[in-house]
């Protein structure tokens, strides 16, 4: 009697250590801004990204409208115009013939307006610049400029890891998230790599989402062409096979069982 229950001793703390490895998994790897408290307010967050400067290739959307019908079709009438005909941006392909290219020479070519150098001016700057040269041909123009190739990929424990396409020149790591519809299950949020690319550099930056700190790095507003890589739990293979885990104590606890019946 006293071997049998030492051998069902033996076969519970058995299943209580296997259960314990397949579902041990720390809060602080997936818990966003555990340290983050109510009412609390930050020092040093970052605003929105400001000075990304325009390059060679750069697609952008300008838009000039004016009070004069007959002069805003002339402008979106142009060949690879589409000014002020924002359906016409709905697909990729649509942004790709209807953008305007920044050329080798970092200049973008405006129906009336003609050649507008905007290479390494911020949107804004590259905004004011078309604003100036429009007075000379128009009348209080509304003018926008937007980058068409802002993106970024977001890959590893993400529930739809791929390439996303942001049109409001900025975007954070949590809106980059989110576009991939969140972090997986085994996603391991305390160890996120942001991959940016500086001239011919590649320049790494380690980053925890559940430190309120992120909202301070360099990486929090992300830059078009960078790329977030959620890394895994390092648990997450036992917690696949957990089913197998299952199946496998259930079948051992029986013969165990069956055998200190018959033979305990």
């Amino acid at each position: 009697m006293y071997h049998r229950i030492k051998s069902r001793q033996s076969t519970l703390i058995f299943l209580l250590v296997l259960t314990g490895l397949t579902s041990c998994v720390s809060k602080r790897n997936t818990h966003f801004f555990r340290d983050l408290e109510d009412k609390v307010a930050l020092d040093g967050v970052k605003s929105p990204e400001e000075d990304y400067k325009i390059k060679s290739n750069d697609n952008l959307y300008v838009s000039v409208k004016t009070i004069n019908p007959e002069v805003n079709a002339m402008f979106s009438s142009g060949e690879g115009g589409g000014i002020g005909q924002t359906n016409l941006y709905s697909s990729q392909v649509g942004q790709h013939i209807y953008g305007y290219q920044v050329d080798s020479h970092g200049e973008i070519t405006l129906p009336i307006i003609g050649s507008v150098y905007v290479a390494e001016r911020t949107l804004k700057e590259a905004k004011e610049e078309i604003g100036r040269r429009a007075e000379e041909y128009l009348k209080d123009a509304d003018i926008q400029v937007r980058l068409l190739n802002f993106k970024v990929s977001v890959l590893g424990e993400v529930n739809s890891p791929g390439v996303y396409y942001n049109y409001n020149n900025t975007l954070t790591i949590l809106e980059a998230i989110g576009m991939a519809k969140g972090a997986s299950d085994f996603a391991k949020i305390k160890d996120v790599i942001v991959l940016r690319q500086k001239g011919d550099k590649i320049v790494p930056y380690e980053i925890s989402l559940t430190d309120s700190e992120v909202l301070t790095s360099d990486a929090y507003y992300l830059q078009s062409n960078d790329v977030v890589l959620v890394r895994p739990q390092q648990l997450k293979n036992v917690k696949l096979n957990a089913s197998y885990y299952t199946i496998f104590t259930g079948a051992l606890t029986t013969i165990i069982l069956f055998v200190n019946y018959f033979w305990g």
